[in-house]
């Protein structure tokens, strides 16, 4: 697995490795920005770490960085490429018969791999529709162009929506499985969220500074909820990468609305989950999502979400069930927010009748189930 970042995707990766850690058939393949997030989730015979891909974990490489990766060229791939010997080695040393890639970057060696290792079987994990999907802005790190679908030899879509947007996109697939992202849901057995006593209301946001998450879209909502009636009764807070100078920060402080924000950042999973326990709404404005984690934390833990209607938000969040979708606009998510304060308790109590019926849907034990499936 090749990744850059801490979102979605590598928190799959963490749990899948943490429950199927325990079979001595199952290695990790993790590039060095990253690898710490794995902690000692397997012992060192069953851990390669590649080494630096993304040249961004040290302050020495920013120039390197600025001069070899941009909107013109990337150097990664062919980083990635150096790689290879390495990658194969390992493979073949512990007869390792399947690599299991998650994102664009990982299934680029891996089928790389496999033109000189023909005892090699590629599965890859498919988290996100970038480069599918209307807006533009919304790239892959790698085309798919430079992807040859044709030989990989499963296909597994974390969503139905995925794999319908693969189908009409005519991307080749030999085989494939469905199947839901999922956490572990022992933490929070014992969990009920409680009737609301006040009138103060906490939204919850994740994403950072992320333009996929829909973080202008966030700031827009909230300055049309400060002229609204809710007054100073509501407070957003922010989950997620962000700096002093990024974009949403100073949205937030050209518009005058800092009291109304409490920008928090990354927090270690999982004592970011406190955050969810603690907020009346998660508020999910995405521009576009595959099977959002944050949705499956917010629905293990009862908390009502007020979404955008796209990717596979619609199969976690039923609309007037569990939460409100919209079709990302500011003004709609404003009414829809006034909408869930003004009879908040009535929707709770609706929220975890509903979630009692699809949360085993998206629990991490089914995804385990159906991951050995495949692999044996």
């Amino acid at each position: 697995m090749i990744s850059d970042g801490m979102g979605g995707a590598e928190r799959v990766v963490w749990e899948t490795i943490n429950g199927l850690g325990k079979y001595d058939s199952i290695f990790l393949i993790v590039n060095n920005e990253i690898s710490s997030f794995y902690g000692n989730l397997l012992p060192d015979n069953r851990f390669l770490n590649i080494g630096d891909i993304f040249l961004h974990s040290n302050k020495k490489f920013r120039i390197i960085r600025f001069l070899l990766n941009n909107r013109f060229y990337s150097c990664i791939p062919w980083i990635i490429l150096l790689k290879t010997r390495k990658i194969n080695n390992y493979l073949i040393d512990n007869d390792i018969e399947i690599i299991h890639s998650h994102l664009d970057y990982s299934l680029y060696s891996s089928l790389h791999i496999k033109k000189f290792n023909n005892n090699i079987k590629v599965f890859h994990t498919v988290h996100g529709a970038f480069g599918l999907v209307e807006d533009k802005l919304l790239k892959p790190f790698l085309a798919l162009s430079r992807i040859d679908f044709n030989s990989v030899d499963k296909l597994i879509f974390v969503s139905q929506y995925v794999f319908n947007l693969y189908n009409v996109n005519w991307i080749p697939i030999n085989d494939f499985q469905i199947i839901y992202n999922g956490i572990d849901y022992a933490n929070n057995d014992n969990y009920s969220k409680p009737i609301k006593t006040n009138n103060e209301f906490e939204i919850l946001y994740v994403g950072g500074s992320k333009y996929v998450k829909g973080y202008d879209i966030l700031v827009e909502t909230t300055d049309l909820l400060r002229l609204s009636n809710l007054g100073n009764s509501f407070r957003v807070v922010v989950l997620g990468p962000l700096t002093d100078n990024c974009e949403l920060v100073s949205m937030i402080r050209q518009r005058g609305l800092e009291k109304f924000f409490n920008l928090i950042g990354y927090v270690v999973p999982p004592m970011h989950l406190d955050y969810f326990k603690s907020s009346d709404i998660l508020f999910m404005p995405s521009r576009s999502e595959a099977l959002p984690i944050a949705a499956i934390e917010a629905l293990s833990l009862d908390l009502p979400i007020i979404a955008s209607n796209v990717g596979g938000l619609p199969e976690i969040v039923n609309h007037g069930e569990n939460g409100l979708l919209s079709s990302n606009n500011p003004h709609e998510y404003c009414n829809f927010i006034i909408y869930l304060m003004a009879d908040y308790n009535s929707f709770l109590i609706k929220a975890k009748r509903y979630n009692m019926k699809t949360k085993p849907k998206f629990n991490v034990i089914n995804m385990y189930k159906r991951l050995m499936e495949i692999y044996r």
